[in-house]
């Protein structure tokens, strides 16, 4: 982990353990049932006010065998047009093994009178690697930079003591034609996710699953069928403090 990447995840526990008005804790598991793999993450969120930030820490492997995978510090801010209408605008820094990704982001938020709230997200992603690190393009060629687009949708709903949700991706440079995503030839990647959560009104803690249809990649993949898909498991948990 670089200096400044150890300073980020300092300061921002820091101000989620001392000024927030309210944070949370996340714990989560997951498994890629194609290429038996396991990761996991811990992040911590918070807010002042329409200011929010969180810090997440990733890791890969068995829990007795953890790999530290990259880690990102979150910092946003809401924009409430009325009881109905959000804007958010953040910006999570990425820093991985030799490279930093910048996300800048805005997402709009709309809820409904029945509860149903909907979202639309995007965000663009600049990855910038470190001394001789490099990426291989979709063109072939080894690039220091590279950058693509992101677009997310949600859909989340509140049923009794159940938290239901619904996520889709889509990736791609649209631009430079550079970064290679997914599998095949490396044009496009989309993954989509189902999440149920539970949580009585006197809980702290609340208990969740997911279940993501994701792109294969080479571990599982069979020889000439890149587009393969698999199943991608979550559970976790947040507390809420």
């Amino acid at each position: 982990m670089n200096k400044l990447s150890k300073a980020s995840i300092a300061v921002a526990s820091l101000l989620a353990t001392t000024l927030v008005s309210a944070a949370s804790l996340d714990f989560r598991e997951e498994y890629k049932h194609g290429g038996e793999e396991r990761a996991g993450r811990i992040k911590i969120s918070g807010g002042v006010g329409n200011h929010y930030f969180g810090v997440e820490a990733k890791h890969s492997g068995e829990l007795n065998d953890l790999e530290r995978g990259d880690n990102e510090f979150e910092y946003g801010y809401n924009w409430n047009i009325d009881k109905q209408l959000r804007i958010q605008t953040a910006m999570p820094i990425t820093f991985g093994n030799g490279n930093v990704t910048y996300k800048p982001q805005v997402r709009v938020q709309y809820k409904f009178e029945n509860g149903l709230v909907t979202k639309l997200r995007y965000r663009h992603e600049f990855r910038e690697y470190s001394g001789d690190n490099t990426t291989t393009g979709r063109d072939g060629e080894k690039h220091s930079s590279v950058n693509k687009s992101k677009i997310t949708g949600n859909l989340d709903y509140n049923w009794n003591n159940f938290q239901l949700g619904f996520e889709a991706n889509y990736s791609e440079d649209f631009f430079s034609e550079k970064w290679k995503v997914g599998n095949g030839d490396g044009t496009y990647e989309w993954d989509y996710n189902f999440k149920i959560g539970y949580k009585e009104k006197d809980w702290s803690w609340r208990p969740y699953i997911e279940l993501g249809n994701v792109q294969c990649n080479s571990a599982c993949a069979a020889e000439g069928d890149d587009s393969k898909r698999q199943l991608r498991s979550r559970i976790g948990i947040t507390y809420s403090f």
